[in-house]
C-alpha cells in the first residue's frame, strides 16, 4: 500500500523553555540547550483549523485476546475515513477494512496528557476467535485536497488465545517506554508544552492518545539513533535521526522507542529465521503475570527504560520457576507506577525526590525514581544482571563517537558465542554498530585479563561478564565552529544514584560507564542480557556474528 509522505502539521509557537517554574530546573533536570532546545518546539498536534487534512486514532486498551472487542477512538477534519486493520509481519495479513467510517473533528482537552483525548469511539471491531497473536496496525486515512491521502498509524497487541500452545517464545514489547517517549500533542516524560505542575515534562501520561508519527511505521532508510559512521577529525557530530524527523514530519523521539524501530525488525528477523513468537506488552506483564508461565523463553528487545515494580516481580517469579529471559535491550532505568487500571503511567524521573507524592510516605519505595536511587534500592542487576546507570551513552553525538561500535569479547568459550568464530579481544557487532546509544553495565574490575563484577552496585556475585565496551555520560564540546550539543551533563543525578552523594569527585566517576553482555542464573531459571538498545541493528544489517549469538540464545532458551 502506498504511503503518504507529506509533512504533518506542526505548531511552531510553543516555548517549552521559558514558562517552567525555575525551581524545578537544576542539576537533576538540566535546561535543554543547543539542538535539543530547538527540537523542543516541534511536535505533532491537532490544529484548530479543521480545513487542514488531519486524522488520528487510538484504542481503549493496549492489548486484547481473540474474541474481545477493540474500541477505536478517533478525530478527523473530514466526515468520512477509511480504516484498515492488519497483522504486521513479513507477510502482512489483512484482518478487516472499513471504507466509510463516520468522523468528526474535536480538539483534545487541555489536560489530555493525563486524562486522554476523550474522543468518541468511531468503530468497534471484534477480534476473530482464530486471530493469531501479534501486533496489529490500524491505518486510518482521509482524502486531502490534492487527490492524495493523509494517514496515521496506530496499533495494539493480540495476545495468544492459548498461551504457549503454538509458540515457545513470548516477546514482551516495551510499552512503558513507548508511552514515556510518545510526544503526540507536545507531552511526554521529557517535554510538556503546558507545564503540568510547573514541570518541564508530563509526570502523568494517558494511553488514550495517538502514537506520534514514526512509532508504528518507518521507511526503511530512516536513520537510527547511533550514527552510521564515526566522525572524522574536525568533523562536527551530527544527529541524522533529528534531521530526518524535522524534514519529514516525524516525532523527534521516533528512534528512541516504538514498534517500528525495535520490536518490528526483531519480529521480522525471527519470522524469517523460522522462530515462532507470541506477543504481549509490559502492561500485560504488570496485570497478568501468569501469562509468562506457558513459555520457555521471554524476549525483550530495544529500549526498555521504564518498568513498574509489579513487572519486575513478574519476571523474577518466572525465573525462579525455571524460565529463561533473553534481553536484547538497554537502559533499564526508571520505576513507574500504573494507575487507573493501566490507563495512566506515572513517572517523576529525576525530580521524584522533590515532586513525587509518595515521598515521605510508607510507600516511598515506590517513588518513580531510578532503580539504583537509594530511595528504591533495587538495582536492575538483581533481576537482569546489569544496571542502567552504570552505562549509559555510546555512539551518539560526541560520546564514544570513535569507539569500536560493538562489544569486545572476553569469554569467547561461552555457549553464546558458539559458531561465531570470535576470539578473545575480538569485537562483536562493530560493523553493524550495535553498541549504544544507551548501554547497561556494572561496577567491575579486571583480573588476569577478565572483567569481574565487584558487587558494590548490587550485582549478584555469579554474574558472568561475557563482553563489554566503554560508555561516557558527558557530551563534551570539541571547540569546533558551529558546534552544538544535544545532551547536557547528567552526572549529578548519576553520582547520587551510584554512590549515594552528589559530589564533584562522584560526578567525575559517574561520567564513566560501561556496556556489557552478561549471563547469570536466577533461581531455577537463567538470564542472558545483551545490555544495548541497538542490538537489532545487527539483525537489520545481517551481521553474521550478532545473528549467530541471537540464534544461540533463542535456541537454548526455547529448547528449539
Amino acid at each position: 500500500m502506498a504511503r503518504d509522505e507529506s509533512l504533518t502539521p506542526f505548531p511552531l509557537n510553543t516555548d517549552l523553555l521559558g514558562a517552567a517554574n525555575p525551581q524545578v530546573w537544576g542539576d537533576y533536570w538540566p535546561r535543554p540547550q543547543g539542538f535539543d532546545a530547538l527540537l523542543s518546539r516541534f511536535f505533532e498536534a491537532p490544529i484548530e483549523d479543521a480545513s487542514l487534512p488531519q486524522i488520528w486514532c487510538y484504542t481503549d486498551r493496549l492489548s486484547y485476546r481473540p474474541g474481545e472487542t477493540v474500541a477505536i477512538h478517533g478525530c478527523a477534519s473530514r466526515d468520512r475515513a477509511s480504516l484498515t486493520i492488519y497483522r504486521d509481519g513479513l507477510r502482512m495479513q489483512p484482518a478487516a477494512t472499513f471504507d466509510d467510517v463516520s468522523m468528526a473533528f474535536q480538539m483534545p482537552p487541555a489536560d489530555f496528557m493525563e486524562t486522554g483525548c476523550d474522543w468518541p469511539a468511531i468503530l468497534h471491531w471484534r477480534i476473530p476467535d482464530s486471530a493469531p497473536s501479534g501486533f496489529y496496525v490500524i491505518r486510518a486515512r482521509i482524502a486531502d485536497d490534492r487527490g492524495g491521502w493523509r494517514e496515521q498509524d496506530h496499533g495494539f497487541f493480540v495476545l495468544p488465545a492459548r498461551p504457549g500452545e503454538n509458540a515457545p517464545i513470548l516477546l514482551i514489547a516495551a510499552s512503558s517506554t513507548w508511552a514515556a517517549y510518545n510526544d503526540w500533542g507536545g507531552a511526554c516524560s521529557y517535554a510538556a508544552a503546558q507545564q503540568p505542575q510547573g514541570l518541564p515534562f508530563a509526570p502523568r501520561l494517558s494511553i488514550h492518545r495517538p502514537y506520534a508519527r514514526g512509532f508504528i511505521w518507518l521507511p526503511d532508510n530512516a536513520p537510527r539513533k547511533i550514527a552510521d559512521h564515526s566522525p572524522k577529525p574536525g568533523e562536527i557530530p551530527r544527529y541524522p535521526q533529528f534531521e530526518f524527523a524535522l524534514q519529514r514530519g516525524y516525532s523527534r523521539y521516533y528512534a528512541n522507542a516504538g514498534w517500528a524501530s525495535f520490536e518490528r525488525p526483531f519480529a521480522f528477523w525471527a519470522e524469517r529465521e523460522g522462530y515462532r513468537l507470541d506477543f504481549a506488552c509490559q502492561h500485560d506483564l504488570h496485570f497478568t503475570p501468569d501469562l509468562l508461565d506457558s513459555y520457555s523463553c521471554i524476549v525483550i528487545v530495544g529500549h526498555d527504560e521504564y518498568w513498574s515494580w509489579e513487572m519486575r516481580e513478574a519476571i523474577e517469579d518466572y525465573l525462579r520457576k525455571g524460565g529463561h529471559v533473553a534481553r536484547f535491550a538497554g537502559n533499564f532505568a526508571w520505576q513507574i507506577r500504573l494507575e487507573e487500571q493501566g490507563r495512566v503511567q506515572v513517572c517523576y524521573n529525576r525530580l521524584a525526590r522533590s515532586h513525587d507524592p509518595l515521598m515521605h510516605t510508607p510507600q516511598q519505595q515506590r517513588v518513580t525514581a531510578c532503580w539504583e536511587d537509594p530511595l528504591i534500592g533495587w538495582p536492575g542487576a538483581k533481576t537482569l544482571g546489569l544496571n542502567g546507570l552504570w552505562g549509559v551513552y555510546a555512539g551518539f553525538g560526541s560520546m564514544v563517537a570513535n569507539g569500536s561500535g560493538g562489544f569486545t569479547v572476553y569469554r569467547p568459550q561461552h555457549w553464546a558465542f558458539a559458531g561465531t568464530g570470535l576470539g578473545y579481544g575480538d569485537v562483536l557487532g562493530g560493523s553493524a554498530r550495535i553498541f549504544g546509544y544507551e548501554v547497561d553495565g556494572l561496577d567491575y574490575c579486571i583480573r588476569d585479563g577478565l572483567p569481574l563484577p565487584t558487587g558494590r552496585d548490587g550485582a549478584p556475585a555469579d554474574v558472568q561478564i561475557l563482553a563489554m565496551g566503554p560508555a561516557y555520560n558527558r557530551e563534551t564540546r570539541q571547540g569546533l565552529r558551529g558546534e552544538a550539543t544535544y545532551l547536557p551533563d547528567e552526572t549529578a543525578y548519576f553520582a547520587l544514584c551510584r554512590y549515594g552523594a552528589d559530589t564533584p569527585q562522584n560526578r567525575e566517576r559517574a561520567a564513566r560507564g560501561s556496556g556489557m553482555i552478561a549471563n547469570m542464573a536466577f533461581g531455577a531459571g537463567e538470564v542472558f542480557n545483551a545490555g544495548t538498545i541497538d542490538w537489532v541493528a545487527g539483525l537489520i544489517r545481517r551481521d553474521a556474528a550478532t545473528e549467530q549469538v541471537t540464534r544461540n540464545v533463542l535456541n537454548r532458551y526455547s529448547r528449539r
